[in-house]
């Protein structure tokens, strides 16, 4: 039995490997523009990183879509050789070899859930998050051989006739709009001094010296501090949510009380559960599939594959809905109610025939 077991074990691996390789560098490639963008003024390594951070994103959908393929291929073309009927005359039970395809799916389970848990919301924490060496980059790449600074996110331009490191002097500040305390949107300082950065910043407070309005007669020869708001999201400012948080962490706040929504952060940690127990969910109904498809080829059991993959995301956007309308955490669970609804007559079925 452990040869039968070893011979589409292996099959399904490397299919459900190739696929998601393949897969993810699709994501990758059509990411990459964004990871460019996102990382103007940083370096090629910064860009791959948000690139990976946003590629990430789409790994339990990767994972899950990927070992169906897998699952569907490999047993249509052994119900087309006739090995599952070879198999079924020999009077082993057709149990055997969808075991394979179930032992690779509860791995991919595991794995699924350290990933959905943990490594998931890190990502998207990180991706909507400054990067500290970018920033430096940004105003390392500013300050050489030019003497005009863009500052990010705030609408602010300055110019200046001689710094050391990061205190400018004799500058001019361009603003979208005037200073509170000025009538004009130029303004001239004496001495500006700009704040060190590092992974908690979220906003330079800039440190002005001998403030003169052009066309004013406002001064003041002290200090002025400007909150300059660090933004490389492509101007989507945002709140950490609980898809930026861990498992452990929601579940933590959800038992202290402290969480403004316990209903949504427990139907977000049931979703990532879902997610999870996909690759296990879909092992068996991938197996019977194939065997349904025996006659028409493995195009018609890609087409019949759909049905399970859009129960899944029909299930995923009702469940979103149902909580905004009963505020029920369970919700959650209804992608994984309707795969087993479709999946229960089909294999009690196929497999008992």
């Amino acid at each position: 039995m452990w040869r039968l077991h070893r011979y589409y074990l292996k099959e399904v691996l490397v299919s459900a490997s190739i696929t998601f390789l393949v897969l993810f560098a699709v994501i990758l490639v059509s990411l990459v523009y964004r990871g460019i963008q996102r990382s103007q003024g940083g370096d090629a390594f910064d860009a791959l990183k948000i690139t990976l951070f946003f590629a990430l994103d789409s790994f339990p959908h990767l994972l899950t879509i990927s070992f169906l393929i897998a699952t569907v291929m490999t047993f249509t073309r052994a119900a087309q050789d006739r090995e599952l009927v070879a198999i079924r005359a020999a009077g082993v039970s057709p149990f055997v070899p969808m075991s394979s395809a179930l032992l690779v799916g509860v791995g991919l389970t595991a794995l699924g859930s350290v990933a959905m848990h943990y490594a998931i919301p890190e990502a998207h924490f990180r991706k909507y998050r400054v990067i500290a060496g970018v920033v430096r980059n940004v105003f390392m790449s500013m300050q050489l051989g030019s003497d005009r600074i863009v500052l990010p996110g705030g609408g602010y331009v300055m110019t200046y006739r001689e710094h050391d490191g990061a205190e400018f002097r004799d500058c001019t500040i361009y603003c979208k709009k005037p200073v509170a305390g000025f009538e004009s949107p130029i303004l001239f300082v004496d001495r500006v001094q700009l704040p060190d950065v590092d992974d908690t910043t979220t906003e330079f407070v800039i440190a002005l010296d001998g403030i003169r309005d052009p066309i004013g007669t406002s001064g003041t020869p002290g200090r002025m501090l400007i909150g300059v708001p660090i933004d490389f999201s492509g101007g989507e400012s945002r709140d950490e949510r609980d898809d930026d948080l861990r498992s452990d962490q929601l579940l933590g706040e959800v038992m202290r009380g402290v969480h403004p929504a316990p209903n949504g952060a427990l139907y977000t940690l049931f979703r990532r559960c879902c997610f999870a127990l996909m690759p296990a969910l879909l092992a068996p109904i991938g197996f019977c599939l194939a065997e349904f498809a025996r006659e028409r080829g493995r195009v018609f059991a890609l087409v019949l594959a759909l049905a399970p993959l859009s129960l899944f995301y029909l299930g995923e956007v009702l469940g979103a809905r149902l909580l905004l309308s009963t505020d029920s955490p369970w919700c959650g669970w209804l992608p994984a109610a309707l795969l087993v609804a479709f999946g229960a007559p089909l294999c009690w079925g196929q497999l008992r025939r």
